[in-house]
């Protein structure tokens, strides 16, 4: 009979191109959750490979298929580590809505390890968020729609945001980190029902009011048309002056959508050299709107939707980018023709 001999080197070569295949298959994972690569497969793994963390057995377990992660509301809700915060919450993705190859959400310096209950956000990171969400809105489809947070003991707006133009019955908005737990707030909210342009006490214009009361955790609220009105007062943007300096903070542009031009803000706590770049949906650079020191405070560019080129950009969904020192937020907006 005929002796077969493999060699240790040659199982040590199998092995490793056993496990460097393994790992090549898997890495697709970190891109299917949001900000993924901020920890890459330490999400997942304690060691390249190794042992999953307590995130990565649950998405084993519970939030594969086909080998591709399933990220959704549910496994955003959990909080696969212990540490008092939902996987959603340390991803920037609390209510899980994002959906993979979407830009990544919130702010990437917020970003905690889901896996490791060392790793725990902090300060404005541990905020909590409002995800509303609005249905049969159809008697508004094209109107002008504004939605505010106050909070109730100080009366302040903390939060914010506008469409230009209602464009469904079923919409929704994210406040990130807009909430502290044991606050109560306001959410006011109207449609320019009569199109003057201006607010206008109930029925003319439509308004509505939701009480959040002892907040506690990432808040989800669903609210369906109705006729139960509240004259919810002159509604107002936020003001620049009250904003609290949050160190590094990019703001909603306005208008949004827009055309032809909007205004970006943002907000710095110390001079500092930023750059705020325009890109599109595949990560191609079209616009720097700024590359320079920049004095503390409130800054704003207004973008007229023309490239470095001065070439005017077609109608579509853009993201814009701040960086400073290490530190980078995006957001996005919509461009109309």
């Amino acid at each position: 009979m005929k002796k077969i001999v493999i060699h240790s080197t040659m199982i040590m070569l199998v092995t490793l191109l056993s496990l460097t295949t393994t790992l090549f298959a898997r890495s697709h994972r970190v891109n299917q959750i949001p900000n993924g690569s901020e920890f890459g497969c330490a999400s997942c793994h304690v060691t390249p490979g190794g042992p999953r963390t307590a995130f990565g057995t649950l998405i084993e377990n519970n939030y594969l298929s086909d080998g591709n992660v399933v990220w959704g509301p549910s496994l955003a809700a959990a909080d696969a580590d212990g540490d008092g915060f939902s996987n959603g919450h340390e991803l920037e993705d609390p209510f899980g809505v994002w959906t993979n190859g979407a830009i990544n959400p919130g702010t990437s310096s917020f970003v905690t390890n889901p896996g490791s209950n060392s790793s725990v956000p902090g300060g404005d990171a541990a905020m909590s968020s409002l995800h509303m969400q609005f249905t049969d809105m159809t008697p508004h489809v094209g109107q002008y729609f504004e939605i505010r947070i106050v909070d109730t003991s100080t009366d302040l707006v903390v939060a914010s945001e506008d469409l230009s133009s209602i464009g469904s019955a079923a919409y929704e908005f994210v406040f990130l980190h807009a909430l502290e737990d044991g606050a109560s707030y306001q959410v006011d909210f109207w449609a320019d029902h009569n199109g003057d342009g201006i607010y206008d006490t109930p029925p003319t214009d439509h308004a509505w009011r939701v009480d959040l009361a002892s907040v506690s955790g990432n808040t989800l609220e669903s609210f369906s048309h109705n006729t139960s009105f509240t004259d919810i007062g002159s509604p107002v943007g936020i003001d620049p002056v009250a904003i609290v300096p949050r160190g590094f903070e990019l703001y909603d542009n306005y208008p949004n959508p827009f055309n032809p031009e909007t205004v970006l803000r943002y907000e710095l706590a110390s001079p500092a050299f930023v750059e705020l770049n325009v890109y599109d949906l595949q990560g191609a650079l079209l616009a720097t709107l700024h590359k320079g020191v920049r004095q503390a405070g409130v800054q704003s560019v207004t973008w007229d939707a023309r490239d470095n080129r001065g070439a005017q950009l077609p109608a579509g969904i853009y993201i814009y980018t701040l960086r400073s020192s290490g530190r980078m937020q995006s957001k996005r907006m919509m461009l109309l023709k």
